[in-house]
């Protein structure tokens, strides 16, 4: 499920083509990052909210999400890089205009619907266990671990396509 999720939190930053015409650009560490900070604190109360009917009273999601968001949210970020992240899945302009806080509520809504596809109660528990075991580390440090792991997905999906004799685009910028 953590991959699902990182696969989700990613998927903001790397799935679409830019909304000017630009051509297509690889997502920097930077961009990358101000995303996560974005969507962290989304990710993490939607999964609480799904999962609590299926875990007990005193898992962590359940005494611990709240307190978990407000560490991501207080993370620094500029809004005008996860802004323009965002939109970079509009390519027909129907975020254009929208604030920072507006596109958080578009992004919960679409996250939330997302989840809810594949979180089951298994998958609840073992969500519960990773950021039980995440949680001593600084928010900081978990949006490099989750940048990590989403740079090895996308390392085993270019081998996957070298294999396959298909092209592969990056879209994430190689790490400096």
């Amino acid at each position: 499920m953590m991959k699902k999720i990182a696969a989700c939190a990613a998927l903001a930053a790397m799935t679409v083509q830019p909304v000017l015409a630009e051509p297509a650009a690889c997502i920097s560490s930077a961009d990358m990052r101000a995303a996560a900070h974005l969507m962290m604190p989304i990710l993490i109360t939607g999964v609480s909210t799904k999962c609590g009917p299926s875990l007990p009273a005193d898992s962590y999601l359940a005494t611990k999400a709240p307190d978990l968001a407000k560490r991501y949210e207080a993370l620094p970020g500029d809004d005008s890089v996860a802004t323009r992240l965002v939109k970079r899945f509009d390519d027909k302009g129907e975020l254009d205009g929208m604030t920072p806080d507006e596109l958080r509520v578009f992004l919960k809504v679409g996250l939330a619907k997302e989840m809810g596809k594949d979180l089951t109660p298994e998958t609840c528990r073992k969500v519960d266990k990773v950021l039980a075991i995440l949680d001593p580390m600084p928010a900081e440090n978990t949006v490099a671990l989750l940048e990590f792991v989403v740079r090895q997905m996308e390392a085993g999906d270019a081998k996957k396509a070298k294999r396959a004799g298909r092209p592969f685009e990056p879209k994430i910028c190689p790490a400096s």
